[in-house]
């Protein structure tokens, strides 16, 4: 038989497991890794405990990135791609990663990773956080990861997009016109 006592603990009952249910289906981000292009640019990865993911998901945050002494404008960067289940230790060793730091949220050997769009970063400590609220890479606060191994940037570069070809044409192209009129002039 029922008593109004037990319909007191319906909403108990009710918020715990919604708790437990919201609380398993967010996976975390347990590892960053980056690689050096050797082009002056690198690639971010996320590592995350659990599932073989489908997609980057567009409903993610990116990875935003703040230098520690905060003299940089913070920028972020989107996942654009996954790799499952890679070791990391693997990975490490075919230069697919050229160095690896803990996220603190535990260690997975072997996850599945999200990448991103290629950046402009160089080697130094910086402060990377994906967002208390994703649906995917969620985290609990900012991690400080110290960037090594990087050669084709320089140190203490702060993270940027890549210049777009079409950009980089045109920039050139108006320094080819200055210093012809300058040279002109001259003569």
């Amino acid at each position: 038989m029922f008593k109004l006592s037990n319909f007191r603990l319906l909403p108990v009952v009710f918020m715990v497991a919604l708790l437990g249910f919201t609380g398993g289906a967010q996976a975390h981000l347990v590892a960053f890794g980056w690689t050096d292009n050797g082009n002056g640019t690198v690639r971010l990865w996320g590592e995350h405990w659990h599932g073989d993911q489908s997609s980057a998901y567009s409903d993610n945050a990116g990875i935003t990135i703040t230098d520690l002494s905060g003299s940089f404008t913070p920028f972020t960067a989107q996942w654009t791609g996954f790799l499952n289940n890679s070791d990391r230790d693997v990975m490490l060793g075919l230069g697919t990663l050229t160095g690896v730091a803990d996220a603190g949220n535990g260690y997975e050997k072997e996850g599945d990773w999200f990448f991103t769009e290629d950046l402009v970063i160089g080697n130094g400590d910086w402060r990377f956080l994906t967002g208390t609220a994703c649906r995917v890479d969620t985290m609990g606060g900012p991690v400080d990861i110290t960037l090594t191994g990087i050669t084709s940037v320089g140190e203490g570069t702060g993270p940027s997009a890549v210049p777009e070809p079409g950009m980089l044409a045109i920039f050139g192209l108006g320094l080819i016109g200055l210093g012809y009129t300058r040279r002109r002039r001259t003569v």
